[in-house]
């Protein structure tokens, strides 16, 4: 071949070349184009991702949310109920809902109740008498209301009157003391009979402080004994009421004045022991004809009045319960009748036996005067010795 052969040889050698290169990159781009179909399910969702995070008001305004307008009318609304919360706690509207928040008044009721309960419980130790309200008789004894504070009261605590059962204490307050406490339930177990043990002893001991010889005081009789009558005077307290001082007359017997269960009016008369033995009088506590008489028993007053016995000697009555005697020798009694009104002068009193002697008026006319030294003539006065 020739050089200018060569030459174009080589030339088209090139362009074949050239030719052929340029096919082959469209071939190659033809070949990646293909798989972008391939890739489109994978598209949507990065292609609905990028406009709903960019607006998302335009995104879908139908399915999701309400228009851009109506959001924007609504969100002064949104931000409202947050500025209103505070007004709502402090002033909650009358007829609205009941806002939940903290009461003063039930926090100090709760308080006050913890405190009672803790009071009632510490009582068992102090040994303190409270008071409750009897509420229902139940099985075994009563149920008890102190101040809030269940409590349960059985029936061998209990003092009842002679005769009466536990429903006669339904509604009424009684004295009590704290015996066992149930901390976890909050109730107690209580007793009356303690309680008024405890109130008794106080009573006693401040009576005892207060008695002093003379004081008038009313009893009842405890206790008959041969040699006088016990009297509870008050708390528990006894004296002793000898015989000579049942009454002004002589007694034989004290069954013949008084009974078990009698009132009497006595004074006291003496207190010995620090107050263990006490003497009392009832006749002292008694009227005493001859000390609210005294000015009608004066010696020769005159005096009308009533026969009431004619055995053994003429008797009459001056006052009311006081009776005089008519000795035989200026009065027989046969002579008078019961009931009748008679004027007797009184001889003389004896206040030691308490005696009034009287005489007629026929026999005071015997009567012999004193002389002028005081005393009568010695015949005379030995006469009067041999009457008497």
């Amino acid at each position: 071949m020739t050089g200018n052969e060569v030459s174009a040889a080589a030339a088209s050698e090139d362009a074949v070349s050239e030719q052929t290169h340029a096919l082959a990159i469209p071939e190659h781009a033809h070949a990646l184009a293909l798989p972008e179909p391939q890739r489109k399910p994978y598209s949507p969702p990065v292609a609905t991702e990028e406009p709903a995070s960019q607006e998302p008001a335009a995104a879908e305004p139908a399915a999701d949310q309400p228009p851009a307008s109506q959001l924007a009318a609504e969100e002064p609304a949104a931000e409202e109920p947050a500025a209103e919360e505070p007004a709502a706690v402090s002033q909650p509207k009358v007829g609205g809902p009941r806002m939940v928040g903290f009461d003063p008044s039930v926090e100090e009721r709760k308080q006050r109740a913890v405190q009672h309960w803790q009071h009632v419980a510490a009582s068992r130790e102090s040994g303190e008498t409270l008071y409750g309200s009897v509420t229902t008789a139940v099985k075994g004894g009563l149920l008890v209301d102190i101040g809030g504070v269940r409590g349960f009261l059985p029936a061998s605590q209990t003092r009842l009157e002679p005769g009466t059962t536990l429903e006669s204490m339904v509604k009424t307050k009684v004295p009590l003391r704290v015996i066992d406490v149930d901390e976890k339930r909050r109730r107690v177990v209580v007793s009356q009979r303690r309680a008024l043990d405890d109130v008794r002893r106080a009573k006693r001991t401040e009576l005892l402080r207060s008695l002093k010889v003379g004081q008038p005081h009313d009893g009842v009789v405890v206790r008959l004994a041969p040699f006088g009558a016990f009297v509870d005077i008050g708390s528990g307290i006894e004296g002793l009421i000898p015989m000579s001082e049942l009454a002004f007359d002589r007694v034989e017997r004290v069954e013949d004045v008084l009974k078990l269960g009698d009132r009497v009016p006595v004074t006291i008369l003496r207190i010995e022991e620090g107050g263990r033995k006490i003497g009392l009088s009832r006749k002292n506590a008694l009227p005493d004809p001859l000390r609210d008489h005294a000015a009608l028993l004066r010696p020769g007053t005159v005096i009308e009045g009533k026969v009431v016995a004619k055995d053994p000697r003429l008797q009459v009555e001056i006052a009311p319960g006081l009776v005089g005697s008519v000795r035989e020798s200026d009065a027989d009694p046969a002579q008078y009748e019961i009931g009748e009104a008679i004027e007797v002068s009184v001889r003389y009193v004896d206040r030691r036996n308490r005696r009034v002697v009287l005489t007629t008026m026929h026999a005071a006319e015997t009567v012999v005067s004193p002389t002028t030294s005081g005393f009568a003539p010695l015949g005379i006065e030995l006469l009067a010795k041999g009457r008497r």
